[in-house]
């Protein structure tokens, strides 16, 4: 497990705060400011994603994986950020509205 790996039970967390993470084959892009939990769900075919600036959730989002594919839903998102998905190249990014 790296050093951003949390384990809880049989459970693994991914917490960061990193400008750049994979999470799953999803690459994403968090401003900085913002910090990303992953992981947690009961489950196994689906990956909570949480985004926060500071203690507040702004967005959280639900990867489903099957077979050979996944995809992304998204769950809530604060009117404050910018939140793109680019299925196509498996990308998401988060950055604070200007």
């Amino acid at each position: 497990m790296n050093h951003n790996g949390i384990l809880l039970g049989k459970r693994h967390f991914l917490y960061s705060s990193a400008p750049l993470i994979e999470v799953e084959g999803w690459k994403f892009t968090i401003a900085p400011g913002f910090k990303v939990i992953a992981g947690g769900s009961a489950n196994p075919l689906q990956t909570l994603i949480s985004v926060y600036r500071e203690t507040e959730k702004i967005a959280q989002l639900v990867l489903h994986h099957r077979r050979s594919d996944s995809d992304v839903t998204v769950q809530a998102v604060s009117s404050e950020i910018l939140l793109e998905i680019a299925p196509t190249t498996r990308t998401v990014s988060v950055a604070e509205k200007q």
